[in-house]
């Protein structure tokens, strides 16, 4: 009986891997010419040679066999795209499809909220202006009802407004989060690298600024200078400190320009003490000497990573995937097991993007019932 395999999915689990095809041929005991006719559909692999692919790269095997299922998206923005590597990039971009196709799924099933957003800015990058970032972010409040204060969660707040939030097994401090459109909604994919809630809270708003400001961008990585790309990270800071710490409700709580007031107001505004500074100096409520002084704290402290009191503040999870998941389970409509065939993908991704655990699944298809009679 001759084997399905598609060379497609095994090029996109090498990549998510992270693999080159000599590593490849390295941890799976095949010669790199034979995954290269592999991937180039040249030749298939055998029932034995799928094991010991799938083996290497920790896939069941059924993912070889799938039909392409590449979910057409938008232009991805991703949070450190000047220490990221391409390699990175591709890793974390496989795992964002992962994620476009666990919604698609759900989607047969669920109506999921309904996105919820301004009109995206359809300008040039050098024509967005400092109001313009201003406005889009007051109207983010304003359709959301946030009134000025603190944001509570902003993660659910976000999926409760339509915008889809995955994590992901993607373990790398070079890379925070990933963003694009996918199945007509914005998603954003969130890397396991250690963040405090709130870096993790500033990369959200960060990456919604993306995805408001820069629709006309069609590839980053296009843009033929840094010069740009740094305009382009700066705007989406800028929308992230308006949207998490609005003018005048920002400029009247500031009463003290001390280390030990920022720390107050870390806990309050549920943002780190780094974006604090940033955002009275941008609003002109300190002065040079002041800036610079707590730079230099922070700096001395070591707090651009992580900071003091980090650990009062319970990190932020997305739990569209889990709830939309658990509703389906509850009903009978689909099980674990079908959700592990239809798509395939590494039980370790499943349960990060459902925030469930699989194995409980395992035994419960193909068991005969027994009943005591006597």
């Amino acid at each position: 009986m001759e084997v399905k395999f598609n060379p497609n999915q095994l090029k996109k689990a090498r990549l998510m891997r992270g693999l080159s095809m000599a590593e490849l041929a390295n941890k799976s005991s095949l010669s790199r010419e034979s995954i290269s006719k592999y991937e180039q559909g040249v030749t298939k692999p055998r029932g034995d040679s799928i094991l010991k692919l799938a083996n290497a790269l920790q896939f069941p095997t059924i993912f070889f066999g799938k039909s392409d299922t590449t979910i057409p998206m938008g232009t991805i923005f991703f949070r450190s795209q000047a220490a990221s590597t391409n390699k990175l990039r591709k890793m974390q971009k496989i795992r964002l499809d992962f994620a476009a196709q666990s919604i698609r799924y759900i989607s047969d099933y669920i109506k999921l909220p309904q996105l919820t957003i301004p009109d995206t800015v359809n300008l040039e990058i050098e024509e967005i202006s400092n109001k313009i970032i201003q406005r889009k972010a007051f109207e983010v409040r304003e359709i959301w009802h946030l009134g000025n204060g603190p944001i509570k969660n902003l993660t659910n707040t976000m999926e409760a407004n339509g915008i889809i939030i995955t994590e992901t097994t993607m373990h790398n401090e070079k890379m925070d989060a990933v963003s694009t459109w996918a199945n007509g909604r914005p998603i954003i994919a969130l890397t396991d690298n250690n963040e405090s809630v709130m870096r993790r809270r500033f990369n959200l708003a960060h990456e919604l600024g993306h995805i408001l400001l820069h629709a006309s961008i069609e590839n980053v990585f296009d843009l033929n200078n840094n010069e740009y790309k740094n305009l382009l990270e700066k705007q989406a800071n800028q929308f992230a400190s308006n949207l998490l710490m609005p003018d005048n409700a920002f400029i009247d709580y500031l009463t003290s320009t001390s280390m030990s007031f920022f720390r107050q107001a870390k806990l309050y505004w549920n943002v780190s003490i780094g974006a604090l500074v940033y955002r009275a100096n941008s609003l002109h409520l300190l002065s040079e000497n002041q800036y610079l002084y707590l730079q230099k704290q922070i700096s001395a402290n070591h707090w651009r990573k992580h900071e003091i009191d980090d650990e009062k503040l319970a990190q932020e999870h997305p739990i569209i995937f889990k709830k939309a998941l658990n509703m389906l389970l509850n009903v009978n409509l689909v099980s674990k097991q079908d959700l592990k065939m239809t798509l395939g993908f590494p039980v370790e991704d499943l349960e990060t993007i459902f925030g469930m655990s699989f194995a409980d699944d395992v035994h419960s298809y193909n068991e005969p019932h027994l009943k005591i009679i006597k």
